[in-house]
């Protein structure tokens, strides 16, 4: 496939001499076909990308829907803490015992400990209950864990 086009000179132009007869190895013009592939081979790989980023936002839309007060929450930014309060723009989360921060409510994700652990490397105890532990709790682990290290 060849997409240069092949320009004459104008006449007239200095040091350029001027051929009525057309070049001997020029082609006819390529069909509509491969022009309308070029068109739409971009639009069919960006459509499976922008299906899936919509059902994503999608369900990360309808786990924001089911946060309620007392919920484990994490930011996009990384901060942990509780649900303290939330509308639909803005969320308050204890992250400490009396600190409590303003966040954009479309930053917020259900925080699962056992995930979380697992994905860190750290042993899960799946016979504990995860609300039972304190951030006081959480941080004293997470302390001892870096010091054997």
């Amino acid at each position: 496939m060849s997409f240069s086009q092949q320009v004459q000179p104008k006449a007239g132009t200095p040091g350029v001499s001027t051929d009525s007869s057309p070049p001997a190895g020029s082609q006819a013009a390529p069909a509509g076909g491969s022009n309308m592939l070029a068109v739409l081979l971009p639009l069919l790989i960006l459509v499976p990308f922008l299906f899936m980023s919509f059902r994503r936002q999608k369900k990360e839309q309808e786990q924001r829907a089911k946060l309620k007060k007392g919920d484990r929450v994490v930011t996009q930014s990384g901060l942990i803490g509780e649900l303290a309060e939330a509308d639909e723009r803005i969320a308050k989360v204890k992250i400490a015992p009396g600190t409590t921060v303003q966040v954009l409510a479309s930053t917020l994700a259900p925080f699962d400990t056992a995930s979380a652990s697992a994905g860190k490397g750290a042993k899960v105890d799946k016979g504990a209950d995860k609300s039972d532990k304190s951030v006081a709790d959480v941080m004293k682990e997470a302390k001892a864990a870096a010091d054997k290290k």
